[in-house]
C-alpha cells in the first residue's frame, strides 16, 4: 500500500465510501487505501464504535452498521460468511434472544463463584 499523503489511518469505512465521497463533488481531503496488519483488531474497534452509536441512537441504520461489521469479522477472523454465521446461530442449542427470557436467582457463572 502506498503511504497516505500527509495523513494516517483514521478508521475503517465501508467498502464503497471512497467511491461515494469521491463522486460527490466535495474536495478530496481524505485518502483511502486497504488496511494492513491486524484487520481483525481494526474490525473489533469498529464494532465497539458502531455498537456505541446503536446504543445512543437506537436506529435501524446503526443496527445495520453493527451487522456489517459482524459480517466483516466473521469472514476475516473465522472464514465464515454471514449465512454461515446465522446457520451456526440456528444450530446453537441455547437458542437466540427473540423470546426475552429472563433468569432470576443466583448462579455461580454470574455470581463470580467457582462451581
Amino acid at each position: 500500500m502506498t503511504p497516505a499523503p500527509q495523513g494516517y489511518p483514521i478508521k475503517l469505512v465501508r467498502d464503497n465510501t471512497p467511491k461515494i465521497l469521491n463522486g460527490s463533488g466535495e474536495p478530496g481531503a481524505l485518502w483511502y487505501g486497504e488496511a494492513e496488519g491486524d484487520v481483525s483488531r481494526l474490525l473489533r474497534l469498529k464494532l465497539a464504535e458502531e455498537v456505541g452509536e446503536y446504543l445512543t441512537d437506537g436506529g435501524v441504520g446503526e443496527l445495520r452498521d453493527v451487522l456489517a461489521v459482524v459480517e466483516g469479522l466473521a469472514l476475516e477472523a473465522h472464514g465464515l460468511t454471514l449465512i454461515d454465521l446465522v446457520a451456526c446461530l440456528r444450530r446453537d442449542p441455547r437458542g437466540g434472544f427473540t423470546k426475552a427470557v429472563m433468569m432470576f436467582g443466583h448462579h455461580p457463572e454470574f455470581d463470580g463463584e467457582s462451581s
